[in-house]
């Protein structure tokens, strides 16, 4: 692969986690500081639940980076590359759980039925993204099949 992309895409995703990191402050740190009453258990959910689903994304950008240094080393063609995937799979998968919920859950708060609507089609986009990563994941075991078989005959 042209190692110009591969440093581009480290690029990206070095920016994405520091913006990660600085989302993952700011939701602590803003609502601290403009609380005007004692800390309820409402409070701590809703920067909690924001913060886990900043580190999901944050583990999904591990996992990318780890795929990335396997294909620059033109190793990604082993089962060992498998777990990865999966990790990229169950954190989109928990993310959108977690940030759908979270919007439902502010839905019937707040009498909103288009926030529960739109959390809902969050979850569902996450399905989506997990079930995508599933399909690649199938790609990548027939890919690493076919590469074994080609080595054996060669």
């Amino acid at each position: 692969m042209n190692r110009l992309v591969i440093r581009a895409l480290r690029a990206v995703l070095v920016l994405l986690a520091l913006a990660a990191l600085t989302a993952q402050v700011l939701l602590v740190v803003v609502p601290l500081t403009q609380l005007t009453r004692p800390l309820d258990t409402w409070d701590l959910v809703f920067m909690v639940v924001p913060v886990l689903a900043v580190a999901c994304v944050e583990l999904g950008l591990v996992a990318v980076w780890v795929l990335l240094a396997r294909v620059e080393r033109e190793a990604i063609f082993d089962e060992s590359a498998d777990r990865w995937v999966w990790v990229i799979s169950g954190a989109g998968l928990l993310a959108a759980l977690l940030v759908g919920g979270m919007a439902a859950l502010v839905g019937e708060l707040d009498d909103a039925p288009g926030m529960v609507l739109i959390g809902g089609g969050i979850g569902l986009m996450g399905v989506a993204f997990a079930l995508l990563m599933t399909v690649m994941l199938g790609l990548l075991r027939t890919a690493t099949g076919l590469r074994l078989e080609l080595e054996q005959v060669v």
